[in-house]
């Protein structure tokens, strides 16, 4: 299955904080940068699973160690080890990704013929997806309902930049409070030299 060059694969995401600062909104000439520590919030849960991984790994492995010194056998000793082993490893794993989430940056830049999200962390190589001026057919306002928090999940109404890009629709930025989303969409507006659509809720999707 082949996947169009028109179908985002980079920077798609819904919150209710803006995730990107304005750094240049000139005719022509865009230059967007996700905010510092943007990613922090989204790399708690990693980061929180990874510690939980590890301790439950640790007690496993000193209760193992205690067992063969006890001389209940070290067959007992040799599963703690495995086991310990196993939750250890996913520990890290997880660890290991919350650190590349925490340390991600985003860019957006765009000149007179090229867009382009650019993804940067500290684990990994950077990614990049690029499409062409000329493929970028508008720019909208649509609200949208997400689920935010954290052991109480509610939905939150929030206004979503979008970019249509061909037939697809690319999710640039989002925020709870419309003013906060209002620089980036000025500027979206100035450097494509586009008009932005309002939708309305309820409105039909494309």
């Amino acid at each position: 299955m082949v996947t169009s060059s028109l179908r985002q694969r980079l920077g798609r995401r819904l919150s209710p904080l803006p995730y990107y600062e304005v750094i240049v909104a000139e005719p022509d000439r865009l230059h967007l940068r996700s905010y510092p520590q943007a990613n922090r919030n989204h790399a708690l849960p990693s980061f929180i699973s990874g510690g939980l991984l590890m301790f439950f790994a640790m007690v496993i492995l000193i209760a193992g160690v205690l067992a063969a010194l006890q001389e209940l056998g070290f067959a007992v000793a040799g599963l703690s080890a495995a086991l310990a082993g196993l939750l250890g490893g996913l520990g890290i794993q997880r660890l290991v990704g919350g650190y590349a989430i925490a340390t991600t940056t985003n860019e957006i830049s765009l000149d007179s013929d090229t867009f382009v999200i650019r993804q940067v962390s500290r684990v990994g190589r950077p990614r990049e997806q690029r499409i062409a001026r000329t493929a970028i057919r508008g720019l909208r306002l649509r609200p949208y309902r997400i689920v935010t928090g954290g052991l109480i999940r509610r939905l939150q109404p929030v206004l979503v930049l979008e970019m249509l890009v061909g037939g697809e629709v690319w999710i640039l930025d989002s925020a709870a409070v419309p003013a906060a989303l209002q620089p980036l969409v000025n500027a979206l507006a100035l450097a494509l030299a586009m008009s932005v659509e309002r939708v309305q809720e309820g409105q039909g999707r494309s």
